[in-house]
């Protein structure tokens, strides 16, 4: 299947994460993911994005979800939130549990979750 790719931006407000959620859950269904695989992505983009999200309403949340061969590549752009140390680290704790690759710096993040086949 050649890669294929979605992107999405929504007003960088807690509010409007749903929406990232499923557009997500529509992807999904061109993989071969379990449910309970894209119920982990789901919590994972949730958590990631919520790191990202600012107070102001004139900036946005950028998602770039991409099907490619073995993998599916989530990359979120943002203005960078206001989550203190303690929140920011309970995010990537769930966000590493429920991904296979994950990588941030102040206003981007990318989370990988390779598709295996299902058994």
């Amino acid at each position: 299947m050649p890669a294929s790719t979605v992107s999405l931006t929504i007003p960088a407000k807690a509010d409007y994460v749903v929406l990232a959620r499923l557009a997500l859950s529509a992807v999904c269904r061109l993989t071969p993911l379990r449910a309970e695989d894209v119920a982990d992505l789901k919590l994972a983009i949730t958590e990631a994005a919520g790191g990202l999200v600012g107070r102001d309403p004139e900036q946005t949340l950028s998602f770039e979800y991409r099907v490619d061969g073995d993998r599916l590549e989530l990359k979120i752009a943002g203005p960078g939130g206001d989550l203190d140390d303690d929140e920011r680290e309970l995010g990537r704790a769930i966000v590493a549990a429920t991904v296979d690759e994950h990588s941030e710096d102040h206003d981007n993040v990318r989370l990988v979750k390779y598709l295996r086949a299902v058994e």
